[in-house]
């Protein structure tokens, strides 16, 4: 082989080299990164006599916070997005409902019976201060987990989250139908240990 013919060979073999060093560069620059891998949440059903059972010796919590609250017109379509950015749920206002803006800036609706009987006005205007008591305990599935709030709309929560039901002093042993989930910052936020909360009231 003549050297000349060499030196092409050489030359073309470099050329070849650098179209597909190229031609790689530019397939990884259009080929899109991975996304992260959407949550997957267990579904739980609430309703089940083991929820009954854990809730029944779950501690007592009670409300600490104040609020703000404003009435429904009716057909407000609310969000409640968690400190963590989590859409927890959507619910639909009927007029007359209560929306209510917890001290994190969570949103949520509540029938106006409900909302009288859970909260006491304030000497602000539009702030109420909540008197309500729950049964709770955190997720032990050790996973994200999702159920069916009591107002039919899918509820979210991550790990960390609570599952509550309203505690009621006047009917200490029954055990509510009504189960939710509520996040975990905003259950320290909401809540306190019964006897901290009332000890700090006297």
């Amino acid at each position: 082989m003549s050297t000349q013919r060499l030196k092409l060979d050489i030359i073309a073999k470099i050329e070849y080299d650098e179209f597909k060093f190229n031609q790689n560069k530019k397939r990884n620059k259009m080929e899109p990164k991975p996304k992260n891998e959407p949550a997957v949440y267990e579904k739980l059903d609430l309703s089940a006599e083991e929820y009954t059972a854990k809730l029944a010796e779950a501690p007592v919590f009670a409300k600490k916070a104040e609020v703000s609250a404003s009435v429904a017109v009716g057909g407000e379509k609310i969000e409640t997005v968690l400190a963590n950015g989590t859409v927890e749920t959507t619910n639909v206002a009927n007029p007359g409902d209560a929306i209510v803006t917890n001290p994190g800036g969570e949103q949520y609706i509540i029938p106006a019976e409900t909302f009288q009987k859970r909260y006491e006005s304030t000497t602000d205007e539009g702030v109420f201060r909540a008197k309500g008591m729950a049964r709770a305990f955190k997720n032990d599935t050790g996973a994200p987990i999702e159920i069916t709030a009591p107002w039919g709309e899918p509820q979210y929560g991550d790990e960390n989250c609570m599952i509550a039901t309203v505690f009621d002093p006047d009917s200490p042993d029954h055990i509510g139908s009504d189960r939710y989930i509520i996040g975990a910052d905003e259950f320290a936020e909401t809540y306190g240990p019964i006897e901290e909360v009332l000890a700090d009231e006297v």
